[in-house]
């Protein structure tokens, strides 16, 4: 009896501490396994936060860079044309405020500061104690400068940005500045499609910290100075100079690219709050459940539990990620790629009305040979490879044909491992169109669609160096057109307008391909003849003033105009462009004195 109970004992005690050993195992193991969990939640929610806020920062740089190169390319160009064709600067300036919506306000100034120039009406105080003045004044150099935020004194809930441009005669003396004024929310809107996720926020400041731009700024009383860092991927901001007008924590995540085009960095910062409570969420979740399972079922359901568990939890982890996924790329534009290094197409995302070369649903499995043009390609595959074998992103620009339109696209790739790319692409068709319209526009007659002072002087100059290297005469010819004024007075401006089309046309027809004709204003034109004698261009003049002569028939009446030309040649009346446009100006005057004696 006594052996039997002892060997029940015996039994009991090892059962009891097989079973303690297993109860302590799984616990262990239990205990293991809610940390890997939790880990498995926490790491992609981390390297998500940490690869969007690089990936933005970067794409938000190059979109200010270019934004910003845009900006101050026509600037340049206003400031260049109020000293070269000051005429036309009203024009332009308006061209420009209506082809870029950014640009709120345009103006130049004297040496003073006092404003000459606006597309604003009425009276504009001088800015002589503005930064974006003094800056000027300060420095020689020829450079940009971009002030911090400021309120307009006449729209006070406007905020707005000031970019300048020093003016410079041709001396090097300085004489101004040119300004573009940019709208705070307008450059919002620009580049608003990076900051649809509301926890993420843009900011731009200078090299010191100081903020230039940022999406998430009320609007008003922005007259003091603000500062905003990101150190070691935090997001720091003063608690003394108005910073709680940026709507981030300091626990917000953030990275940064610096322009140094521009010296200022482009800061992209994401709230890590919902992710943090998200977690803690999670934690509190996976703590309760571990807890219930440890009690309730035995140490080998707990063990087969607990596997279940994770792969159920490891089911909904994917599915939380799936989502979190998606919205972040619903929340991006166009059109997003993910392919392997040879180009074969693994998955996609695509904006409902970004334009393909195939239907969306068959882009999966398809190869970028198979759409693209083969140079096209290989230029890709080379980029890919690159950015794999370096690990550094790569940007590309090119232009494609769809349904007989020319679309224009950006695309950035960034390696996901050593065999697939994520390809970021966005349609800038719009902006590259209105950039090449701006462009023709600075450098042609609006009336008559031939090139305008500004290109003739280019033409011009570009003749005289090559005479200076390669002795090759050109001669250059002044006409003004007789009786003009008299129809223009008589008719009305459309039916001078209609003479001066009719005379450009008559032009174009019966000059050579390699000759030059430009409207220099009013009923003053100009013709470049490269390697032509004064004697080979008097037989053009002779041509030229019976062209002329040829009437326009407008509402059944005859009208017409004659001509009356000066001519000059390089070298024999003079070497350089101003002397050679002032030489036939002045023979066209002798030529118009003489016609009116007889």
């Amino acid at each position: 009896m006594t052996k039997h109970i002892d060997n029940l004992f015996f039994n009991r005690t090892f059962v009891v501490f097989i079973l303690l050993v297993v109860w302590i195992i799984g616990a262990l193991s239990l205990r293991f396994f809610y940390h890997q969990q939790v880990a498995g939640y926490q790491n992609p929610i981390n390297e998500q936060i940490s690869q969007r806020v690089s990936m933005l920062s970067v794409l938000q740089a190059e979109l200010i860079d270019k934004e910003f190169s845009f900006v101050g390319a026509n600037l340049k160009q206003l400031a260049a044309m109020s000293m070269e064709a000051p005429e036309q600067v009203a024009t332009y300036a308006e061209r420009l405020t209506n082809l870029n919506p950014t640009i709120w306000q345009l103006y130049i100034t004297d040496n003073e500061g006092v404003v000459t120039f606006s597309t604003s009406p009425g009276y504009q105080s001088p800015i002589s104690l503005r930064d974006y003045f003094t800056e000027h004044t300060k420095h020689e150099q020829t450079k940009f400068f971009i002030s911090s935020p400021r309120q307009s004194i006449i729209q006070e809930s406007a905020l707005y940005i000031a970019m300048s441009y020093p003016i410079r005669d041709a001396d090097d003396q300085f004489t101004g500045v040119a300004v573009a004024a940019l709208k705070s929310e307008d450059l919002t809107a620009q580049l608003g499609n990076i900051t649809k996720n509301k926890n993420i926020s843009a900011v731009l400041t200078d090299e010191s910290g100081k903020l230039i731009w940022s999406s998430s700024l009320y609007e008003g009383l922005q007259k003091n100075d603000i500062y905003s860092l990101c150190k070691d991927h935090r997001y720091l901001t003063s608690t003394e100079l108005g910073i709680h007008r940026v709507q981030l924590q300091n626990n917000a995540q953030c990275d940064f690219q610096f322009l140094n085009k521009w010296g200022m960095f482009s800061i992209i910062a994401e709230n890590r709050a919902s992710a943090e409570q998200s977690i803690r969420q999670y934690e509190q979740q996976m703590v309760t459940r571990n807890f219930i399972i440890l009690i309730v079922f035995t140490l080998l359901l707990l063990f087969l539990g607990n596997q279940l568990l994770k792969q159920i939890e490891s089911r909904k982890l994917l599915a939380v990620l799936n989502h979190r996924n998606k919205a972040i790329i619903d929340a991006m534009p166009d059109l997003l790629l993910t392919m392997r290094v040879d180009g074969k197409i693994i998955d996609h995302e695509v904006e409902d009305s970004f334009p393909l070369l195939v239907d969306a649903t068959k882009l999966n499995g398809m190869n970028i040979s198979e759409l693209l043009d083969a140079d096209l390609v290989e230029k890709k595959l080379a980029l890919m490879a690159e950015t794999i074998n370096t690990g550094e992103p790569a940007t590309i620009e090119y232009p494609l044909v769809l349904d007989g339109k020319e679309y224009y696209f950006l695309e950035r790739l960034t390696a996901l491992d050593d065999k697939h790319v994520l390809a970021f692409i966005i349609d800038i068709t719009s902006r590259r169109e209105a950039e090449l319209k701006l462009e023709w526009q600075a450098f042609h007659d609006g009336l008559t669609g031939l090139p305008n002072r500004l290109m003739f002087f280019e033409f011009l100059n570009k003749l005289v160096q090559n005479y200076r290297r390669n002795k090759r005469e050109f001669t250059i010819l002044f006409i003004d057109l007789n009786g003009f004024k008299e129809i223009n007075d008589n008719y009305g401006h459309h039916v001078g307008d209609e003479i001066l089309k009719h005379t450009a046309t008559q032009l174009s027809r019966i000059l050579r391909e390699t000759d030059t004709v430009a409207r220099l204003g009013g009923d003053e034109f100009a013709v470049l003849l490269p390697e032509t004698s004064p004697s080979q261009a008097q037989r053009v003049i002779t041509s030229i003033i019976e062209t002329i002569k040829q009437p326009l028939i407008h509402n059944g009446k005859s009208l017409s105009v004659s001509a009356s030309i000066g001519m000059a040649a390089c070298p024999q009346d003079a070497t350089s462009a101003d002397e050679l446009l002032n030489a036939a100006d002045k023979r066209m005057y002798e030529v118009k004195s003489a016609e009116n004696k007889l």
